[in-house]
């Protein structure tokens, strides 16, 4: 088992037994060491075992992968060996003498330390002054020039970090705050083409539905590009950057084997290439970032493919962002559309199923319910028309409300009269004892109401305004009705009609049930029986109820 100390600049040190044919060090959470260092890339190394032999390869970092104090791409590892990544020292050692592993030295070369002029020329001072001969003082100004050049490039490299790291900040600052997914995504397409002065490019997100990536925009492509291609550089770069996870980069694609006999490479002189994954804070793939060069213009060198790996990753925390805004949104509104028609526990049931609602219906059986005014149209006549509005919406707010209680579904209001429906789209074991509480609570209801509206009104209403309720247990189809763009959610068959009839010689205050409705809920409803009915186009007499009350 590969075994490593990593010695960090001021804590103990740790040990990593890690027994895999591939093992990952760098500053990202995913790797299997994880050195949490500055100079550390995201993707730093990768100790690799073939065989009984492991080998460290450096993985393009930007400050180099050292074994012993000299710089690698790729090297055999010995047990004892010392690893410098950064500021990280890390050994590598036998786990059968791990006791014998002496404390290491500090890393050979430290980045970001400040160098100490006066002292290195106070030391050369005295060498001069004991004689030291010529060798000797050049081989100390060689060292304070090393030391400078050292020190030179580690200015250089920090200022670009700082550049980076600015230019972040700014692109957060524009990015972090557009939530229409169209115009955030736009945005992202022009900073990064701007930024890094690329020619063309597109951002591809993933459409879960077909599991396919679709290209959302594009600058200066040639045409729409097509995601099912296999044959354009953009297409194939793109799924291979998304399907690994990982930058796909190019100095020159005319002279990278991978694509240089690519039919495109060829065609639109594509030279430098940076693809970058759009990975979310889940470590979920989004999509990818794209951008390519003509072989005549700037080629991307390493710190493009850095500022791009950083850009994609606040990109994607945008777009998530945007994507989870323009889903609540969409929720909001249809749970808006959903709150006129059913409860809110219905509602939540409804919101929380992830089947497509869609054309078509299903057989069930469902308590319809209807409820009408009585006298309505004559009242109506003796009063203003805005004060009948109004006491019309009371009535229907009233009904409602009493549907809701019961997690019923508002069907419809057809003028004065109130349909609800009981066991769709969602069931109870119940649902016909549901809608009878319903309607002894609209009784309750209508009578307050009459005595809020008598107040405000000179004509009398005891007589003249009542309801009539007819309640039916039946099977129906029920599901959305209509076209793709204008669906209702209803319920339809004879059930419904018989419900309806029985509303409609309802008496006023009378509470109509059919024999089916009756028999579920007989145990807990005080009913008088009534003679048998003929009703309009069903073909027998029908048996009914009258509902007086409920049992205690």
């Amino acid at each position: 088992m590969a075994t490593f100390f990593v010695h960090k600049a001021e804590d103990d040190t740790q040990m990593v037994k890690v027994d895999k044919p591939c093992i990952t060090l760098g500053r990202r959470n995913d790797n299997d060491i994880v050195l949490e260092d500055i100079f550390v890339s995201r993707k730093h190394a990768a100790v690799l075992k073939r065989g009984s032999v492991y080998y460290i390869r450096d993985q393009q970092s930007r400050y180099g992968t050292f074994v012993n104090g000299n710089r690698v791409t790729e090297t055999r590892l010995n047990y004892g060996d010392e690893i410098q990544l950064g500021n990280t020292l890390v050994t590598f050692v036998d786990e059968k003498k791990i006791d014998s592993i002496a404390t290491p030295r500090k890393p050979t070369r430290l980045l970001g330390t400040k160098i100490d002029l006066p002292a290195e020329i106070q030391s050369l001072k005295e060498a001069v002054d004991k004689g030291s001969s010529r060798e000797t003082i050049l081989e100390s100004l060689k060292e304070i020039e090393d030391q400078f050049s050292q020190y030179q490039q580690d200015l250089l490299e920090m200022e670009k970090i700082k550049e980076i790291a600015s230019t972040l900040c700014e692109v957060g600052k524009i990015i972090n705050f557009v939530f229409d997914l169209n115009v955030l995504l736009n945005l992202l397409m022009d900073l990064a083409i701007r930024i890094l002065q690329a020619r063309r490019g597109f951002i591809m997100l993933l459409d879960r539905g077909s599991n396919t990536l679709k290209v959302k925009v594009a600058r200066n492509m040639g045409g729409v590009l097509d995601p099912t291609s296999t044959h354009d550089i953009s297409q194939s770069i793109a799924w291979q950057s998304f399907e690994t996870g990982s930058p796909v980069n190019t100095g020159d694609a005319t002279k990278d084997d991978r694509f240089k006999a690519q039919e495109s490479v060829i065609s639109y002189a594509i030279g430098s290439v940076i693809c970058v994954p759009l990975i979310s804070r889940e470590n979920e793939k989004l999509g990818v970032i794209y951008l390519d060069n003509p072989v005549a213009q700037r080629k991307f060198d390493r710190e493009d493919v850095d500022f791009m790996i950083s850009f994609a990753n606040q990109a994607a925390i945008a777009i998530e962002n945007a994507q989870l805004y323009t889903k609540v949104k969409e929720e909001e509104k249809i749970r808006d559309r959903l709150q006129r028609f059913f409860s809110p526990s219905v509602v939540a049931k409804i919101m929380s199923d992830e089947r497509t609602i869609s054309l078509g219906g299903e057989n069930r059986t469902a308590t319809i319910l209807f409820s009408d005014i009585r006298g309505f149209t004559s009242l109506a006549e003796r009063i203003h028309t805005v004060t009948s509005v109004e006491i019309l919406n009371d009535f229907l707010s009233a009904m409602s409300e009493e549907v809701f209680t019961q997690e019923g579904t508002l069907d419809k209001y057809i003028g004065d009269c109130v349909m609800a429906i009981f066991g769709a789209p969602v069931t109870h074991p119940d649902d016909a004892l549901r809608a009878i509480k319903a309607a002894v609570g609209m009784k309750k209801r209508v009578h307050e109401l009459r005595e809020q509206w008598r107040d405000k009104l000179d004509v009398s209403m005891r007589e003249i305004f009542e309801i009539g309720i007819g309640i039916h247990t039946g099977e129906v189809i029920a599901g959305n009705v209509g076209n793709i763009k204008r669906m209702e959610y209803t319920v339809v068959g004879t059930a419904v009609n018989l419900a309806s009839r029985l509303e409609s010689i309802a008496k006023p205050g009378q509470i109509l049930i059919s024999r089916s409705t009756y028999a579920c809920t007989k145990e807990f409803i005080e009913a008088t029986k009534l003679p048998p009915v003929e009703l309009k186009n069903i073909s027998r007499p029908v048996e009914i109820y009258e509902v007086t009350g409920l049992k205690t």
